[in-house]
């Protein structure tokens, strides 16, 4: 009966020798990922450590031969080998980032040394627990979406057959949270409206008009603090969503030229109202600036230090729960109560599905253009 074949990954039967006094060989066949076996062997003062030092180097024997991605590449190789072919593929610095700060905050520290083969739900079902536990369950959904990146990468290329991540437990929002913010009553925008106005800080911040023009067009809050006048048609009375601003480690804040999404990438017919404040806007900062709603020292606004100030201003304001998004549902509760469909809503505020508009806030022209209208007749007189 024929001796049954060394599995890839794995090696045969170690043979040691004493080849000079002092000096022991350790040899055995190791069977790469190409279907070879190839002999591999280690030297040492004594038998024991000539076998230590060659079971050490078949840990490592494939990356050693040109990094290619196999049963016994660890994590901590293949979460730089996943972030390397993001980056390649041209993935947004905000997702790289996110990605990254898996890696580099948890999956490497943690369990960066097993190898892709040792990377089953039993190893990886703890490490997401433990994850959640003491970093919440954002941190914990970000590991779980890096991890299968990761391992899909691995599946793709032959060196296992399956993706452990899709047999473990979802992480689910904790009980008791409200899911995402809260919209402004409609019948209390003149007198929000009136108390930003009126507020010290927001307006040494620049922020009010900010805050205006993200309540007429239902932008994000990085979307707005990237408009550039080159993406806005006075005339026709539009704006494109084409850059946003991130903050990149070791970079600072960027204008990233391409928006979140796909969808996200849309042309917003304004109120006439909306096109007023951006004409007005640009007549005040062109001299120093094309951008619309920079910092007061002409920079890059960050979007994260926008969310910061309304945060610092929200329980001064009466609205403790008052958040940027906040404005997004606004304006999806006011496109709401006009009748408009779900999908007409998703294209006004750039939604890839109009599930996510039911569910949480709840580029097409047409659905643009009835939104527009309505805005525009809702914050008639108040912007």
């Amino acid at each position: 009966m024929a001796r049954p074949r060394t599995a890839i990954g794995t090696y045969g039967m170690i043979n040691v020798i004493e080849v000079s006094p002092g000096k022991w060989r350790a040899r055995t066949r190791y069977r790469f990922a190409d279907g070879k076996a190839r002999q591999v062997e280690k030297y040492g003062p004594s038998s024991a450590k000539a076998i230590a030092a060659l079971k050490q180097a078949l840990t490592t024997v494939e990356a050693d031969r040109g990094g290619e991605l196999k049963p016994t590449t660890t994590l901590r190789v293949l979460a730089q080998m996943f972030l390397d072919a993001k980056r390649d593929v041209g993935r947004s610095e905000g997702t790289l980032e996110t990605y990254g700060y898996a890696v580099t905050a948890h999956i490497v520290p943690r369990i960066g040394d097993p190898t892709v083969a040792e990377a089953k739900p039993a190893r990886l079902q703890p490490f997401l627990n433990r994850v959640e536990k003491e970093s919440g369950a954002g941190a914990a959904k970000n590991c779980r979406s890096t991890l299968s990146g990761m391992m899909s990468m691995a599946v793709v290329n032959g060196a296992i057959e399956k993706n452990p991540v899709r047999e473990l437990e979802r992480i689910s929002r904790p009980k008791g949270k409200m899911r995402g913010s809260a919209a402004i009553p409609i019948d209390e925008l003149p007198s929000f409206l009136a108390k930003i106005r009126s507020d010290a800080d927001l307006e040494k911040w620049d922020t009010i008009e900010l805050i205006e023009f993200m309540l007429c067009s239902g932008w994000r809050v990085a979307e707005a603090c990237g408009l550039d006048i080159a993406s806005v048609d006075l005339a026709a009375g539009t704006a494109a969503v084409e850059a946003i601003n991130v903050r990149v480690k070791g970079k600072g804040i960027v204008r990233q030229e391409f928006p979140k999404t796909e969808k996200s990438a849309r042309v917003t017919p304004l109120p006439a109202q909306t096109v007023e404040l951006l004409r007005r806007r640009h007549e005040r900062l062109r001299e120093f600036t094309t951008l619309l709603f920079p910092t007061p020292l002409m920079r890059l606004r960050d979007p994260s230090n926008t969310q910061r100030e309304i945060r610092d201003r929200r329980e001064a304001l009466g609205y403790p729960e008052l958040s940027t998004h906040s404005f997004r549902k606004t304006v999806a509760t006011i496109l709401d109560k006009e009748g408009l469909s779900a999908t007409e809503i998703a294209d006004y505020l750039g939604h890839e599905n109009p599930s996510m508009t039911q569910d949480v806030y709840m580029n097409t022209l047409k659905g643009s253009t009835k939104a527009a209208e309505v805005m525009g007749r809702r914050l008639d007189g108040m912007i």
